[in-house]
Order: structure tokens, then sequence, then C-alpha cells
């Protein structure tokens, strides 16, 4: 055979362009986007902070955060969230410090700086810090319920009949009965907004007085069957009624609140139904038969969140920016980020038998068997 001779191929030069044409580029293109701006949204960073075991029943409570990404308080210091998994509770600090854990007798009442774990029989309960210390005895026929903030103590009435306010002494500041059994209450503030089995919705004031009584109308069984009062008292909300079930929201107009929406739901609920506003009280959510509803009630628009089994959980993340829902079914359990926005961040699926959703200094605090994570999600 022949020798095979070497061959180079010469491509043709590259011309080169005048300054002037690569200039009279740029500035186009800078026009262009200064002209036709596209709406680049902000980006929703999920980042996992620490993850701690809680320590068995009866052993000793040895904090020992496990930092997956960032800093951590070496003080130890900050506020405490609290947690309930299944019968378990207890108090976590913001670097993963775990203050309390303890075992529920029957129940407990959480607030962010004490809890009441009572008995069946709802006598004789013992008012505890967020570290366990003993703070307040009551001897009273009903079931504790603390304020979210820890500041006032109630107690529901064995018949759900009316609730009692006292100070940490014992002592009744005031006491009201009702004309029908309570189905559901949220305590906001100043504020205690009451449902009743008759359909209608009670709130009263600091010292027990009605502010507002509402009956929504157009159902054919008037009931309420959940209730949420806002954060800073602008608004309070009911899912009310079987066959049609309404959501009605009512906002502050002056010394009183009216009607500012009353929407037919496709919901048939027969149980107290979960719902609560956002901490800046700019949304709203409530329980659906397939997920729970968005609502924003400045533009009056409700939006569905689907989930393949019941709501377990529900927190408000990123100042109030993602909207965090927790499900549990019979393949486990799943996490859903849904930014107010509409679109959503992303699915988690995990075996758990039971699971908490919370938030902790803004930013959710998940909890799933023996296990309580902090996971912080921002807006980039």
């Amino acid at each position: 055979m022949g020798r095979l001779k070497e061959r180079r191929v010469a491509f043709p030069g590259r011309k080169k362009r005048p300054a002037r044409v690569l200039l009279a580029a740029i500035v186009v293109i800078v026009f262009y986007f200064f002209l036709f701006p596209y709406p680049l949204g902000r980006e929703i960073v999920v980042r996992p902070r620490w993850a701690v075991a809680l320590p068995q029943p009866g052993s000793a409570l040895i904090p020992s955060p496990a930092a997956v990404a960032g800093p951590q308080d070496p003080a130890g210091k900050g506020p405490a969230a609290a947690f309930q998994i299944g019968d378990r509770f207890g108090y976590v600090r913001g670097d993963g410090t775990l203050l309390y854990t303890g075992r529920a007798v029957y129940r407990v009442s959480l607030s962010s700086t004490g809890f009441v774990s009572f008995t069946r029989l709802g006598t004789d309960w013992i008012l505890q810090d967020s570290a366990g210390r003993r703070v307040a005895g009551f001897s009273v026929a009903g079931y504790p319920l603390l304020s979210p903030d820890g500041g006032r103590v109630f107690s529901v009435k064995t018949d759900l009949s009316g609730i009692i306010e006292m100070d940490r002494g014992g002592a009744v500041l005031w006491d009201r009965d009702f004309p029908s059994l309570m189905t559901s209450i949220s305590v906001q503030g100043d504020l205690v907004l009451v449902g009743l089995l008759n359909g209608a919705m009670i709130l009263l004031d600091r010292h027990g007085s009605p502010l507002l009584e509402h009956a929504p109308a157009g159902s054919r069984i008037p009931v309420v069957m959940g209730d949420a009062a806002a954060p800073d008292g602008s608004r309070v909300a009911a899912v009310c009624g079987i066959d049609p079930q309404y959501l009605a929201v009512l906002r502050r107009s002056g010394s009183g609140y009216e009607p500012e929406t009353q929407e037919s739901l496709p919901t048939s609920f027969r149980r107290e139904v979960r719902m609560g506003f956002s901490p800046d009280s700019r949304y709203l959510f409530l329980e659906g038969t397939d997920g729970p509803g968005l609502f924003d009630p400045a533009a009056r628009t409700l939006r569905w969140v689907g989930l393949s089994g019941p709501l377990v959980g529900a927190a408000f993340a990123s100042a109030g920016r993602v909207a965090a829902f927790a499900s549990r079914d019979a393949g486990g359990a799943r996490l859903v980020l849904e930014p107010m926005s509409g679109v959503p961040v992303g699915r988690e699926a995990f075996p758990a038998r039971e699971v908490f959703l919370g938030t902790i200094e803004g930013q959710l605090l998940l909890g799933w068997d023996g296990e309580i994570a902090r996971i912080d999600v921002e807006a980039m």
C-alpha cells in the first residue's frame, strides 16, 4: 500500500468587524431589556439547618443539635418553639437545643412559653414553662386553653357550654356561657373567636364582652365547623354550614366587623376543620376534601393545593411568602411547599407515622416520629 500523506485543511479566516458594530449591538441589547423588561420572579431556596433526635421517654435530656448548614447559636439563647408529634411534645430553640420533652397524659395545651398536660377529667391541672418548671396550679372543672403567646389562660367548660379566663393565681377574670355548644375557638391577642353548634360566630374582647355576633345564612344545617382570627385582629373567618358549606370572612370596620366574603366551598365536613391566618394576617388557609385551600382576602381568590392524604399540619414560612402543608396516608407522609405566587416549590415524601409542622424564627419546624428538624425557606 502506498504511504499515506498528511493533509492539512485550511479554514477561511474570520473577518474582523468594526468596533462600532459591536458597540451598537450592545446598546441595542441594553435598550431592549430596558424597554421590554422580563418579569423575573424571586427564587425560593430550601436549606435544611439541623435535625435532632428526641430522647426516649424517661431518659436524661442532653441537647445535641446536628447542624447541616449554617451557624449555630453557641450561647443557646433565643425564643423557643413548641412542637407536638403524636403524644410527644416539647420545646426547641432556633439552634436545635432541646429545652424540654414530655409525653401527654391525655392531651396537652401548648403556647410559646409554657404548657398544660391534663387528664380526661379536666381538673387540677398545672401550668409549666418551656423548661418544664411549675408556674401555677389550677383547681377548676374544665379543659385548659392557652393563648399562643402564653399570656392568657382559659378554661373551657367540660360540657362545652362556656369559657372562663383566669389569672395566674386562679382567680376568675370573666366567665361567659353561650346559647349553644362550642364547636371551635381561636385566640389571638385580645380577641377570642368562638364558633357554635347553632351556626353563630361570637367574637369577645379582652374582658369577655361581645364585639360581634354573626350567623351566616344559606345552609340547610347551620353550624360552625372551624374558625380563625387574624393575628392583628383585622379579620375573622369561619367554615360554616352543611349543605352547602361556606367560607365566611368578616373585616374590621371602625369598632366593629362587617361581612367581606361568603364563598361556597366544595366540602361537606361533619367535624372541626383546620384553618388559620398567616403571621402577617394577609392570607388564610383552610382544610379541603382533596387538599388545603389558600384564600387571599384582598383579591378574594381561593385556590386549592392537591394532597394525597388528609391534612395533618400547616405553617407559613419566609415572612408568609411560602405556605407549607403536611399530609399522611397509608404510604407515609408528604411535605408540600406552595409559594403565594402559585408556583409549587416542591413535594417530598418520607416514611412517618406521626407528623408535626410549625415555625421557628419564621422558618419551618418539621417533626416526624422521633425526630425534629428546622428547614429554612428563603426568597432569593
